[in-house]
């Protein structure tokens, strides 16, 4: 393997493409460098090794090898690993998992700054939050992965100033983050601002036209409030 091949094949890796075959590359030492970057590319092929198990792409299907690659992977340092391995326990996957370890590989992704870690640790602390300083710091981190222009965490954190959840409420604020979810085609964040202008809420202008263009927007992605939303408001 040439080193523009491992270079194309690690790129593709990272897309979702080839996973399988960039992991036995490491494994089998195929035409891999060995300095930091290798160190690397190899933590980043156990990680898509576990993906390939867990899917069963290339191989059977298999949830007890994919939580060990990324068991592996996540020890090294690899943060979408250690991402994935508390995922895989939160959903039943890990039959041996010690009790909060889900919590604390999710906490170590997301203080390792991967948004999707620092989203869900967001919501799951405001899920279990007891008191106002745990609710707003579950907050911070949706706010923190919403800043990286993650949709997901931009939408939950618009819900956050709908309400006031952890945050002051603002729904003027939450518009704007909605709007910013629903430009990468949110579904649930057109569908919020499909409501917000048909109603007219919180003393904004009721838009008919604009409320009818996000409600189209969410309905084209299979959302069914919004596709009902849609047929009420046209009559």
């Amino acid at each position: 393997m040439t080193s523009q091949e491992y270079s194309d094949l690690l790129r593709r890796a990272e897309a979702g493409e080839a996973e399988f075959r960039l992991g036995l590359c490491f494994a089998r030492g195929e035409g891999v460098p060995r300095d930091e970057a290798a160190a690397q590319g190899l933590r980043r092929a156990q990680c898509a090794l576990g993906v390939c198990h867990a899917k069963g792409t290339g191989v059977a299907q298999d949830y007890a090898a994919a939580a060990r690659c990324f068991r592996e992977a996540a020890m090294q340092g690899d943060r979408r690993a250690a991402f994935n391995l508390a995922v895989l326990i939160q959903t039943g996957h890990v039959s041996e998992a010690a009790p909060g370890e889900a919590a604390a590989w999710l906490r170590h992704a997301a203080v390792a700054g991967l948004p999707d870690a620092q989203l869900r640790f967001g919501v799951d602390l405001l899920a279990t939050a007891g008191n106002a300083p745990e609710r707003q710091e579950a907050a911070q981190w949706i706010f923190t992965a919403a800043q990286t222009g993650l949709a997901a965490a931009q939408y939950q954190l618009a819900l956050l100033f709908d309400t006031g959840e952890g945050v002051g409420r603002d729904p003027l604020l939450a518009i704007e983050w909605f709007e910013l979810a629903a430009a990468q085609g949110h579904a649930g964040a057109q569908y919020n601002l499909g409501t917000h202008f048909e109603h007219g809420h919180e003393g904004l202008e009721p838009d008919r036209a604009r409320a009818e263009h996000f409600y189209r927007e969410a309905a084209g992605s299979g959302h069914t409030a919004a596709e009902a939303a849609l047929q009420a408001l046209r009559g």
